[in-house]
């Protein structure tokens, strides 16, 4: 791995140049006050996020279009230097990625989330990381040198057709669970987020899914339901891949309360069975 100079791409002009479906954002801080449990900070490297997933909420919470949520993403080329002066002063974990993936497509190329953990490991920051990507495994040399790193990695399917219509530009199933298993081989914090757990998705293989987790030496699982904001089931509901099949299914049972309650239940209790500690995501 080559690591370009970090001053060469905290001014605000990327280099290398912008790859295609990316654009530069400048912001005027690095690090924003957390809320979630556990968590001192939140980092955001990316607005915006590629891998589409149709049940995320982030471009309803944070109030931008969902069609240009995907693309062009922004990216924060003067994070880096932001948090270097912010880390000074701020203190306690941060979270990379409550917003946005930041292992998302144009981390391959742009290497914003690598600069900032470059820049965590010389302040010795704790930082808890979320992702989808197995383009994480890219930056274990790094997460090996930071004090105490934890990495949570998505996981709502290991039907890989299902995951394509739910998450259609994230990495699959099997993707993720190499990257579980490669952090935890690694002596890193891993845990696995069942979030959303999606009715008559993420139920239709229990036993299937549990034993893949259980596979990857992953001892510690957080569960979420889908969370619907104003917006979504509009959206949702006139999605053309949603409108027969699986899809249909999924839209029959998606304000099920008693059918959901039921299904994480059950989930629940085959990871437990499994040895696997079950925890709340919120």
């Amino acid at each position: 791995m080559i690591t370009r100079d970090l001053d060469s791409f905290v001014d605000g002009t990327p280099s290398p140049a912008m790859p295609e479906g990316a654009m530069v954002v400048e912001c005027k801080h690095a690090l924003s006050r957390s809320k979630l449990p556990g968590l001192d900070y939140a980092l955001n490297p990316y607005v915006g996020c590629g891998h589409d997933c149709i049940y995320c909420y982030a471009p309803f919470l944070m109030g931008k279009p969902r069609e240009r949520w995907r693309t062009p993403v922004g990216a924060r080329t003067n994070l880096p230097r932001l948090l270097d002066s912010e880390l000074r002063k701020a203190s306690g974990t941060i979270g990379i990625g409550t917003v946005t993936d930041p292992y998302q497509p144009v981390e391959a190329d742009l290497e914003l989330t690598r600069r900032c953990l470059e820049v965590v490991r010389r302040r010795n920051a704790p930082v808890s990381i979320h992702t989808k990507s197995d383009l994480v495994l890219r930056d274990i040399d790094i997460l090996k040198l930071l004090p105490e790193p934890e990495v949570g990695v998505t996981l709502t399917t290991i039907d890989e057709t299902l995951a394509r219509t739910f998450e259609p530009f994230a990495p699959v199933p099997s993707a993720r669970l190499k990257a579980i298993r490669g952090l935890v081989e690694a002596g890193i914090r891993t845990y696995v987020l069942i979030g959303p757990i999606i009715p008559t998705v993420t139920d239709s293989d229990i036993e299937g899914l549990v034993r893949a987790i259980s596979s990857t030496g992953a001892e510690r699982v957080m569960l979420d339901r889908l969370r619907l904001r104003p917006g979504m089931l509009e959206y949702l509901s006139g999605l053309e891949s949603l409108r027969t099949g699986s899809g249909r299914k999924f839209l029959d049972r998606i304000l099920d309360q008693e059918y959901c309650s039921a299904a994480e239940k059950v989930l629940a209790k085959e990871l437990q069975r499994n040895r696997i500690v079950v925890e709340r995501a919120f």
